[in-house]
């Protein structure tokens, strides 16, 4: 069979097609080491981020307080990493960790830890939309009467999870320490309070010993302490405070913000057991801070041998 030669208006067609074709594998290519760069940008970026956070605490009074310098380098990579993975939580949380860190443990004034925290209950704000997008989703999935933590599991792999647990903490975490510039009743009253809780018990119920019984310490202070208002804080219950701080106890002993904060509960709510209550104080203000905790562990320290010298209450929080 003879083969009819093209005509000039196909062979333009199919050379258009080639052109187009290796336009979309060029294009293509180049997406793909668009996006190996980033990758590896912000892998670069959350590296320097751990890497100043580990150093956190140098140059610390001893007592809690410590120069900004170094935290400014990792909210600083931090949020390099986030603007690079936008879906990513690890950078999120992290960046609300040491954004709560600058406002608490540095010698920033208290409008500059205003607005660290004001900043940090944005990107905490922001980190729980995409996880509550992705809980919603898997909602499908396993039915209108499963748990908020069910459907998490549902959500994300065994390998994801810790970052979820890590985004409702720290934003926790960044929201207490932003109610205490606000005023506890403030709090109550704006719907915050009811947050805290919600957090606390998703975490306890995802997994009770992320950092060592933090969510459980977090929770049992608020029992302890927040005003009960009907329809805003009806929640509260001082008889849960004790259990769950014997809990964190239970859960990681030698810790001292756990044996500062049971010896408070016991103080506020067990009189009868001051005995108890002054050993673990003692404890806790003998302690020598960990290395991955100095600047932390030391403003423990710190408030331990000052709550030795304050008088013992003679009466609880009131209900």
């Amino acid at each position: 069979m003879v083969r009819r030669p093209l005509s000039p208006r196909t062979t333009l067609t199919r050379a258009r097609f080639c052109v187009a074709a290796l336009a979309f594998v060029a294009s293509t290519a180049s997406l793909l080491r668009l996006a190996a760069a980033d990758q590896s940008g912000a892998i670069a970026a959350l590296a320097r981020g751990d890497a100043a956070w580990t150093r956190r605490a140098e140059g610390g009074d001893g007592e809690g307080r410590v120069p900004s310098t170094a935290i400014a380098d990792a909210i600083a990579a931090y949020q390099l990493a986030a603007n690079e993975q936008p879906d990513a939580l690890a950078p999120r949380w992290k960046l609300v960790r040491a954004l709560h860190f600058a406002a608490d443990f540095t010698t920033a004034s208290s409008d500059e830890a205003r607005t660290y925290l004001d900043r940090a209950t944005r990107t905490a704000d922001a980190s729980l939309e995409r996880v509550e997008r992705r809980e919603s989703e898997a909602a499908v999935d396993v039915g209108a009467h499963a748990s908020q933590a069910e459907r998490l599991r549902a959500a994300f792999s065994a390998e994801a999870l810790p970052d979820v647990v890590a985004t409702y903490f720290w934003s926790a975490i960044a929201w207490g320490s932003w109610t205490r510039t606000r005023g506890t009743l403030a709090a109550v009253r704006e719907g915050v309070a009811g947050r805290l809780h919600d957090y606390a018990e998703l975490v306890i119920a995802l997994d009770p010993s992320f950092e060592e019984g933090g969510a459980l310490r977090l929770l049992a202070r608020l029992h302890a302490t927040l005003p009960r208002v009907p329809l805003l804080s009806g929640w509260v219950d001082r008889e849960q405070a004790l259990p769950l701080m014997e809990r964190a106890l239970a859960i990681a002993p030698s810790h001292p913000g756990n044996q500062l904060l049971m010896a408070l509960t016991l103080r506020e709510l067990a009189p009868a057991r001051s005995n108890e209550a002054n050993r673990l104080l003692e404890s806790a203000a003998s302690s020598t801070p960990r290395p991955a905790y100095a600047a932390e562990d030391a403003a423990i320290r710190k408030e331990a041998r000052d709550q030795l010298e304050r008088p013992e209450p003679t009466t609880g929080p009131r209900s």
